[in-house]
């Protein structure tokens, strides 16, 4: 027998009648093994990039909006509260029920009777007592502290509830109100804010056309004169009243998603209103008419009710008609400017840069693909010897 042949790419023993490798089909006898390439000398290869993970404190992974448009805030303000119906109802039925029970109970401690229809979202009043002026103020005041204190931590709540819900985030009843507490001073701060400066702009005229009716009375010559101003006036300044609203309109979501203080929420909602105002301005038009109309639907037929029975009876159905109507529509602006607000904020424009410093949402798992394991692994260099085959 004659000796046996090594394989030069595998080490095979074959016998010597053999062309080829039986193991890796080499050609015997005519393959010298390739010597091992030497990496030219040089300065050393670059290390490769840190590796960034998912950018996980950003609040949403949904694609940006293309429009931010009347319809898109429309259509996303009933998406959300159709959705999410029972949490809004049962928060705006207890909203609704509290402010007609305060100013019931205020209306009682200072007049020693109850004022009929004086809640918050309540009837127009049927009963009123008579009373002198101060205690009329007194109990106005005392109410609207008390309500707007109620309504500032329930719209800093539902507000962020809202923005979460329309992004797609899980978010809790508890969460939300946790948030809307520690962010009630600037909600309430700014509401005040711009309710004084509405109220002014409006005040002023109103002011002016009393005196010129005051001095009709008197026979004053200037009568006319006033009076056509007062009403120009109210024309001019109630435009620019509205304006304001519309302009900062934004300031609950700027506050609860960016922790603003209550003048930067302002600003942050004249800046995120600039080119979209008239989109606002019919989305909270169209609004505010359905909100109108449901709530003179609901109240009226209850205040009939309520007029065939005593004052005790007229004063609980006042309270049932503020709670319906604020859980039925109560919400309704409140999600309208979280859904502008989200539009808004990632809608690409010329106005805004980076996006702003969102707080961090309830974990949420990226999306498929996003998530990266680590840094990709190095090329597999091809083997240094002769591909098998014949």
């Amino acid at each position: 027998m004659s000796a046996s042949i090594a394989c030069p790419a595998c080490g095979t023993a074959n016998a010597a009648t053999n062309t080829f490798c039986v193991n890796c089909g080499t050609r015997l006898g005519s393959v010298v093994p390739a010597a091992p390439v030497v990496p030219p000398a040089g300065p050393p290869a670059a290390a490769p990039p840190p590796y960034v993970p998912y950018p996980t404190p950003y609040p949403y992974y949904a694609p940006l909006p293309r429009r931010a448009t009347f319809g898109d805030m429309l259509s996303g303000l009933f998406d959300v509260w159709s959705k999410n119906f029972l949490p809004f109802f049962v928060v705006y039925l207890a909203l609704g029920a509290a402010t007609g029970a305060v100013a019931a109970v205020v209306s009682y401690a200072i007049f020693g009777t109850v004022v009929i229809g004086a809640g918050f979202f309540g009837v127009p009043a049927t009963t009123l007592p008579t009373v002198d002026l101060g205690l009329l103020l007194l109990s106005g005041a005392a109410t609207f502290v008390i309500s707007a204190i109620l309504v500032s931590i329930v719209t800093g709540s539902m507000t962020e509830y809202a923005v979460r819900r329309y992004r797609g985030e899980p978010m809790t009843l508890e969460r939300a109100f946790r948030r809307g507490l520690e962010r009630f001073l600037s909600i309430l701060g700014a509401y005040a804010l711009l309710e004084l400066l509405i109220f002014g702009l409006v005040t002023l005229p109103l002011l002016l056309i009393l005196v010129a009716l005051v001095a009709g009375l008197s026979g004053a010559s200037s009568t006319i004169a006033l009076l056509c101003g007062g009403l120009i006036l109210f024309v001019v300044l109630g435009v620019l009243a509205l304006f304001l609203y519309i302009a900062l309109a934004l300031y609950p979501p700027a506050i609860m998603m960016e922790n603003a203080s209550a003048v930067g929420g302002l600003s942050r909602s004249w800046q995120m209103t600039r080119g979209h105002r008239w989109s606002l301005f019919g989305a909270i038009l169209v609004t505010a008419i359905l909100v109108g109309v449901i709530s003179i639907a609901i109240s009226i037929p209850l205040g009939l009710v309520g007029s065939a029975g005593g004052l005790i009876v007229a004063a609980f159905v006042s309270v049932v008609s503020s709670a319906l109507v604020s859980a039925f529509v109560g919400s309704w602006i409140v999600i309208l400017v979280a859904v502008a607000y989200d539009l808004l904020v990632r809608h690409p424009t010329p106005y805004f840069g980076a996006a702003p410093p969102y707080m961090s949402g309830p974990a949420v798992a990226p999306p498929l693909g996003a998530a990266q394991a680590g840094p990709p692994p190095p090329p597999v260099s091809p083997p240094s010897g002769p591909p098998p085959g014949p």
